[in-house]
This record gives structure tokens, C-alpha cells and sequence, in this order.
């Protein structure tokens, strides 16, 4: 099995990233989409030390999924030729990995509850420790689907595996039981998407198992494994510390207030880092091409997730509670602090999967260290000084690693820090010029208005000020307008 893979950043493989994008988009939007509308009925279902149980539980599973995988099934994403042995051995591999993280995962579940002062969360984690083997038997179908860009198939299934299980998870949350309904989910999900995975990919595994293949990927993906470890560390290590310094309900409080901002984030930023892997991994040996896929991706990705961030965040103290319920009203005050993440986490989301497709191994390990002992550091200096000062710690230690990020990619792959800022200005500028409008124009509008009605309007009014003035400040964007209305109008799209 090969792949002929193009060099060049020309109009096919633009194309065809351009294709992949739109499919990922679709089911992000999709998928947020009903996640979100799963989240809030959940939301105002649960307690908040329900939702913070879970994002506890949510911690440890993930970090034990990222030591399951090995970084094995992205390296079907970087192989140029695909043996037999080689996918076998990547399959069965990631298998056991998955069913001895499983096991752990059992062992450490009452311990870890015990730290956490929550001695009902043990067997719950427990339980949902099966996500990882379940997942394990579909992950690498899926990877090939991915590396041919059969994006759509994950559109699919992603809809279908979030409706069946969230709406497992609402129903088992209406027949109160609690946690319970979070777990549900999550294995209910896992099911679903192993079953899509198969279907989507004409490969059944053998039994062609190479010790050699599998340390060779081994010591290639250690420095990966670290860094995904190290970057969860970093993102979820203040949940860990409010949960043992103040308590679960504040953790419910944070996560709820994190996980919204990040929904946002991620559904408008995640189409485009999906796919900048396999479109980078293409052009990695041309430098120049490089910085052109680069810039074309990260300008498009900016444009979606400054404004939808910086807007977000204007309109987080009338959104969540008007959402979620008036008990959520102190998420609503911590989302404004991390809506400031926009420039950093657009950023962050590119640079990793850059660094890795390069190789730049030495280069991902320093950031992901220097950003976590940071994190760490700054968390536990605010810890004693509430929920909002751990919040604010997060957001600056984002913006003082992130000179360190853009300087080791430039070293990686010639890609200045002027590309990247002239890649992202425009939106950066016109989503700023928003967030200070729809500021004001919160103190001008009528307070007795219905929260509900005044929320769509400042939406509305946000996104038109900031579409006009991205046009206004941009010729790059002005041209793509006309260009897309060109095709529109010749039936193209």
C-alpha cells in the first residue's frame, strides 16, 4: 500500500485541502453544535460538582488515551509506504497499549478519588476506563480514511456518534443518574465510532506483528507522547488544583466556564489544524511551499476564531447564565477572562502539529516543558487567591510562552514571526474593534430588555461590525470575497 504524495502546495493538493477543510468544518460546527446543546441540558440537569467529578475523570482518561496510543496511529499520517506488517503491528499495538491503560486505570481509580476528597468518582472512572479499548478497534481505520482525506467520513461520524450518545447521556441524566449519564455518554460515543470507523475503510488486520516496526515508532513517537502529555498537563493541571484546594463544585464552576470558551475555539479552529497535517506533512521538504500552506491556513483559521472568541467573551456574563442557568453566573465572569486566549490558542493549535511534521522533536519538548512548569508555578502562586486568579494565571502564562513558540518555528521551518502576524492582523485588529463596540454597546442598549433577545442582537450586531471591518482593513479579503461571490454566481459552490 503507497501514497503518491505531492510536493508542492499547488491548486490540487490546495484543493483537495480546501475540500477536507470544508468537511471538517461541517462536522465541527455539527458536532459542537449538538455537544454544546448536550452540555447545557446537562448542564442545568447535573450539579456543578457532577460536572466537576467528570472533568476530573476526564483528565485521567485522556492522559492515559495519549499513553494508549503511543503517538502510533499519526504515524500512518507520516509513512510514505504502508506495508502489511507496518499497519498490523501499529493496529495490534495501539490494542494493547489500550487494554493495559484500561487496567490501570481501574487500579489507580480509588486513590486518585481519594485525593480528590470524592470517593464516588472511583468507580464511575472505573468504568469508563473501557473507552479506551472500545476506541482502539476502530483508530487506525480511521487514520487511513484520514491520510486519503476522507474528511467527510469523519463529518458522519462524528454527527451520529454525538447524537447517540449525547442523547443517551440526556436521557439517562432525566432518569437521575447523575454522573452516570456523563459516563454513558462517553462509552455510548466510543461504540458508535468504532462501528463508523470499520465501515468507512476496506482494510481488515492481520497478524503480521514486527518488534522492529514497533520500536522504531516507539522511540520516534517518545518525544510526542511527552509532549501530549505535557500539553494536557498544562491545559488541565489547574482543574486538578482547584479540586484538591477548594473543591469540585469549583471545578464544575472553571470547567464549565473553560469548556465553553473551548467548544468555540475548537469548532473554529480544529477544521483547519485537522487537516494542516496532512497537507503540511506534503510540502515539509519544500521550505517555501511550506510557509504558503502555512499562512494560507492559519489566516483562515484566525478569521473564524478571533472574532468568535473575542465576541464570545464581550458577551460571556449575559450568554452562559442566560444559557446554562443563573447557578453558572461566576462561569460567565471566568469565560470573559478566556475569551483573552484568542491570539495564543489560534497559535498554539498550529505550532504543535507544524513542529511535529517537521520533526522538530527537541524543539516541541522544550515549549511543552517551559509551558507546563509555568503553568504549574503560576497556579499554585494564585491557587490561594480564588478561582478568577487561576484564571488570569492561565492566560498569562499563554501570552509569556508564546514568543518562545513563534521563535522555535521559525527556527523549524523558516516561517518568520512577521508571516505569521501578517497572516492573522487583519482579523486580530477587526475582532478587537468589535469586542470594544459590542462592550459599549452593552451599556447603551435598554437593561430591561429580555436577556434572550438582547443576546441575539449584540450576536448579530457583532458579527456585521466585524465582517465589514475585516473587509474594510484587508485587500487580501476583499479579493477572497470576490472571488467566492465569482463562483457562486458561476454555480461552482
Amino acid at each position: 500500500m503507497s501514497a503518491d504524495l505531492p510536493t508542492r502546495f499547488d491548486e490540487d493538493l490546495r484543493a483537495r485541502s480546501r475540500n477536507s477543510i470544508g468537511w471538517t468544518l461541517t462536522r465541527f460546527l455539527s458536532d459542537q453544535l449538538f455537544s454544546f446543546i448536550v452540555f447545557v441540558i446537562l448542564a442545568r440537569l447535573l450539579t456543578r460538582a457532577d460536572i466537576g467529578a467528570f472533568a476530573i475523570m476526564a483528565v485521567t482518561a485522556e492522559a492515559f488515551r495519549i499513553i494508549a496510543t503511543a503517538g502510533l496511529v499519526q504515524t500512518i499520517a507520516r509513512q510514505r509506504e504502508l506495508s502489511p506488517a507496518f499497519l498490523d503491528t501499529i493496529y495490534r499495538s495501539q490494542q494493547a497499549f489500550s487494554f493495559l491503560s484500561a487496567l490501570l486505570i481501574v487500579a489507580l481509580a480509588q486513590p486518585i478519588a481519594g485525593w480528590m476528597g470524592a470517593p464516588d468518582i472511583a468507580l464511575p472512572l472505573a468504568v469508563m476506563s473501557l473507552a479506551l479499548p472500545i476506541s482502539s478497534f476502530g483508530a487506525t481505520h480511521m487514520a487511513l480514511r484520514l491520510r486519503e482525506f476522507g474528511h467527510r467520513t469523519t463529518a458522519l461520524r462524528s454527527v451520529v456518534g454525538g447524537l447517540v450518545g449525547g442523547g443517551c447521556a440526556v436521557a439517562a441524566a432525566f432518569a437521575g443518574l447523575g454522573l452516570w449519564s456523563l459516563v454513558i455518554q462517553r462509552l455510548v460515543t466510543e461504540i458508535v465510532g468504532v462501528i463508523l470507523s470499520r465501515t468507512s475503510y476496506d482494510w481488515s488486520p492481520g497478524w503480521q506483528f514486527d518488534w522492529a516496526i514497533l520500536r522504531a515508532n516507539l522511540m520516534l513517537n517518545a518525544s510526542l507522547i511527552y509532549v501530549q502529555l505535557a500539553f494536557l498537563a498544562t491545559v488541565r493541571v489547574q482543574e486538578m488544583a482547584i479540586g484538591a484546594g477548594i473543591g469540585l463544585a469549583a471545578v464544575g464552576v472553571y470547567r464549565t466556564a473553560w469548556r465553553t470558551v473551548e467548544l468555540i475555539g475548537r469548532g473554529a479552529i480544529q477544521p483547519f489544524t485537522q487537516v494542516a497535517v496532512q497537507t503540511l506533512a506534503r510540502v515539509k521538504d519544500e521550505p517555501a511551499e511550506l510557509r504558503r500552506a502555512y499562512r494560507w491556513m492559519i489566516s483562515r483559521a484566525s478569521a473564524l476564531s478571533f472574532p468568535a472568541l473575542v465576541g464570545f467573551g464581550a458577551l460571556a456574563p449575559i450568554a452562559i447564565p442566560t444559557v446554562f442557568g443563573a447557578k453558572w453566573d461566576e462561569a460567565g465572569q471566568l469565560a470573559q477572562i478566556f475569551a483573552f486566549m484568542a491570539v495564543p490558542f489560534t497559535l498554539n493549535f498550529f505550532a504543535s502539529p507544524s513542529l511535529s511534521v517537521l520533526g522538530a522533536s527537541r524543539s516541541l519538548i522544550s515549549l511543552s516543558t517551559t509551558q507546563l512548569v509555568l503553568g504549574v508555578i503560576l497556579t499554585l502562586i494564585a491557587l490561594p487567591y480564588g478561582l478568577f486568579a487561576v484564571a488570569f494565571s492561565y492566560v498569562g502564562r499563554a501570552y509569556l510562552t508564546l514568543p518562545m513558540q513563534i521563535l522555535l518555528l521559525r527556527r523549524a521551518s523558516g516561517i518568520r514571526p512577521i508571516d505569521t502576524f501578517r497572516a492573522v492582523g487583519a482579523p486580530l485588529v477587526a475582532s478587537s474593534l468589535m469586542g470594544v463596540a459590542l462592550a459599549f454597546a452593552m451599556r447603551l442598549l435598554d437593561p430591561q430588555m429580555e436577556r434572550g433577545t438582547l443576546l441575539l442582537v449584540l450576536t448579530a450586531a457583532g458579527a456585521l461590525f466585524y465582517g465589514l471591518a475585516l473587509l474594510a482593513l484587508s485587500a487580501a479579503w476583499r479579493d477572497r470575497l470576490l472571488f467566492l461571490s465569482r463562483h457562486i454566481r458561476k454555480g461552482r459552490i
